[in-house]
Parts: C-alpha cells; sequence; structure tokens
C-alpha cells in the first residue's frame, strides 16, 4: 500500500479521515484581505494631517506681513478671504476626520479582514477630531470668563 494514499477497509471502502487523523489533508489558511473602509480611514487621516499643515502654513502666510511691529493696518480684504478659506479648509478637514473615524470603527468590526490599517486610521483620525474638540472647549470656556 502507498504511504500517501489513506488506509482501506477491508471490505474496499475509504474510511474518511478526521480533522486530526494522520491521513488528513493540510488546508492552508486563506490569506486575508486588508479592510477597504480601513484603508480608506488610514488614507483620510493622512490627507487630513497634510491638509492641516497645508492650511496652518497658509493662515501664516496670509497674516505674516499683518504682524510685523509698528504695522498700523488691519487685513485687507484680500488677506479676510484668505483667512476664509483656510477656515473651510479647517471645517472640511475635521468632517473628513468625523467620516475617518467612522470608516476607521468600521474597518475593525469587519470579520475575517486585516485590520491594522483600520486601527491606525482609527487613532489618527479620532486624535485628531478629540484634540481639535478639546481645543474648542478650552477656547470657548476661556472666552467666556
Amino acid at each position: 500500500m502507498d504511504s500517501n494514499q489513506p488506509p482501506h477497509q477491508p471490505d474496499g471502502f475509504q474510511q474518511n479521515p478526521g480533522p486530526h487523523s494522520p491521513h488528513a489533508q493540510f488546508v492552508p489558511p486563506a490569506a486575508l484581505k486588508h479592510s477597504g473602509p480601513g484603508i480608506a480611514s488610514f488614507v483620510m487621516g493622512l490627507v487630513s494631517l497634510l491638509g492641516y499643515i497645508i492650511s496652518a502654513a497658509a493662515a501664516g502666510a496670509i497674516m505674516a506681513p499683518y504682524l510685523e511691529e509698528g504695522m498700523l493696518d488691519g487685513p485687507n480684504s484680500n488677506a479676510v478671504l484668505g483667512l476664509g478659506v483656510v477656515g473651510l479648509l479647517m471645517i472640511a478637514l475635521v468632517f473628513i476626520n468625523v467620516v475617518g473615524t467612522i470608516l476607521g470603527i468600521v474597518g475593525t468590526a469587519i470579520r475575517n479582514r486585516k485590520k491594522i490599517f483600520a486601527i491606525i486610521g482609527l487613532i489618527v483620525n479620532a486624535v485628531i477630531v478629540l484634540s481639535i474638540g478639546l481645543f474648542f472647549i478650552y477656547f470657548m470656556a476661556s472666552a467666556a470668563v
């Protein structure tokens, strides 16, 4: 009898090897794919971080000429318009972070998928949303005093 073939019963029928039998065939585990919402959450977190850096640099560049000592003029209408655009960009970035947080939660809840991007995206987006929320609460409380 060939050693690669499962043992036969005396009546000629093959016995069905159980999962713990030495003759059971090894089935390799299926390769898990990455979570789609998790990847989207991760990308949204990175894009928003880049957007915050760009908007802070733009706001600094717009206001730099008006921060010089001895300057009595306030910002002109173009500077105010530029700061308004930067403010709208910041609001859009916060919205992106909220959506990224939701996608990170969904990505971690999906079964049979790799979750590394979902976890990283969830952490990045949630930290940004929480820190902006805490800054907002702090500045509103300090303005009320």
